[in-house]
């Protein structure tokens, strides 16, 4: 049964509370704004039970149908909207196509023995071939698989130069795909148990969807920060969440960022910078990221640290941390902002205006709790 008529809830949109260390910081509030679209999401209800679905932001009810498995992110088909890929969850090895036409799922694939999915992937810009990374844990390899999106047949594969390929994104020439290889080895035997940190080998790739040629590869200084999640700009600049496998409150940093070479300029790969009384209050975890040109924001999903994580764009310079605790998906809209949900099934909107912090109460008649993932759609 969709999720909308088990349960109607009101959508909480409002401000957090922006700590005081940055001199031109950032505050977040909703009120007056008027939305269209959707944000889809994987998410469960208050049994347990696990849906793929999402939140219409026009009428504000919840969406979904149940699924054998939980969820993590999901993909939309380029030319029919109505069709939504979710990617089971690490390690999870089933897909499943939502039909928000029908709001039916079903199970389009089972990853090939040996593997399981990362819980992301893609389409290709014409919605042929799906793309999914893979962890080949039997043969301690990353690869992208590419199926056919009509009848989910495996046609091909990229080796993606390591281990634990997490998410992947289309560069602009829609030729290259950029994967986060996470370098953390698991086996399903010991479930999500890491099994190489000490020598796990992280990295951002740049590879031909055609050819498999790796074009760029990129390492951080300190190996234990796990490349896992991506948001790109149109022009490719792409903001990169880390996950830091040592002492959480000394990582080094928790975002980096990709800039793809550019009118005589070479390609850059850094890491972002925050003073050093911020960094604690990370925890060096990094759940989702957001990229947005329009409002010159990259916000990053802290929620070990309770929070969100601001800089900007443009400069390069860190804005604050927004308080707001389990603080997970986070995606940019239509316009450009920035929307975030919390893993309690409430949400609050990202605004650079300098409002007063002010939460909305929400009404449900039965609570969900969000996945780590929200992606915008029409």
């Amino acid at each position: 049964m969709p999720v909308s008529k088990l349960s109607r809830r009101q959508f909480l949109l409002a401000s957090a509370s922006l700590s005081a260390v940055a001199a031109g910081g950032l505050l977040f509030s909703s009120e007056g704004k008027a939305r269209t679209g959707t944000l889809l999401s994987a998410f469960e209800d208050a049994r347990g039970d696990q849906y793929v679905g999402g939140l219409s932001l026009q009428d504000e009810k919840v969406f979904g149908a149940r699924v054998p498995m939980r969820a993590h992110g999901c993909a939309v088909h380029p030319t029919d909207p109505n069709r939504v890929l979710f990617f089971a969850r690490r390690p999870g090895t089933q897909a499943f196509e939502l039909d928000r036409t029908s709001m039916q799922a079903r199970v389009v694939f089972t990853t090939q023995p040996g593997r399981h999915l990362a819980g992301h992937g893609s389409y290709s810009a014409n919605g042929d071939l799906i793309f999914t990374p893979e962890h080949d844990y039997e043969r301690v390899r990353g690869v992208v698989v590419v199926r056919d999106a009509r009848n989910f047949e495996v046609v091909g594969e990229l080796d993606t130069q390591g281990i634990d390929p997490h998410e992947v994104a289309w560069m602009p020439d829609h030729r290259s795909l950029l994967v986060a290889n996470g370098g953390i080895m698991t086996h399903p035997r010991t479930f999500r148990r890491k099994l190489n940190i000490p020598t796990m080998d992280p990295s951002l790739c740049v590879l031909d969807a055609a050819s498999g040629e790796c074009q760029e590869q990129w390492r951080l200084p300190d190996h234990l920060l796990s490349i896992r999640h991506v948001s790109m700009t149109a022009s490719g600049i792409t903001a990169v969440g880390l996950q830091y496998e040592g002492n959480k409150e000394q990582a080094p940093g928790i975002v980096a960022l990709y800039r793809p070479a550019a009118a005589g300029k070479q390609a850059q790969f850094r890491l972002l910078t925050a003073p050093p009384e911020e960094t604690p209050r990370f925890q060096g975890y990094v759940a989702s990221v957001a990229i947005s040109e329009a409002h010159d924001l990259i916000a990053a999903a802290c929620p070990y640290g309770g929070g969100v994580a601001c800089w900007s764009l443009r400069e390069e310079r860190y804005l604050g941390f927004i308080a707001a605790s389990e603080t997970y998906g986070l995606s940019r809209v239509a316009d450009g902002s920035i929307v975030a949900s919390q893993r309690d099934g409430t949400a609050y909107d990202l605004d650079e205006s300098r409002l007063r912090s002010q939460f909305l109460n929400i009404a449900s008649s039965q609570p969900i709790r969000w996945d780590d993932h929200w992606v915008a759609t029409a």
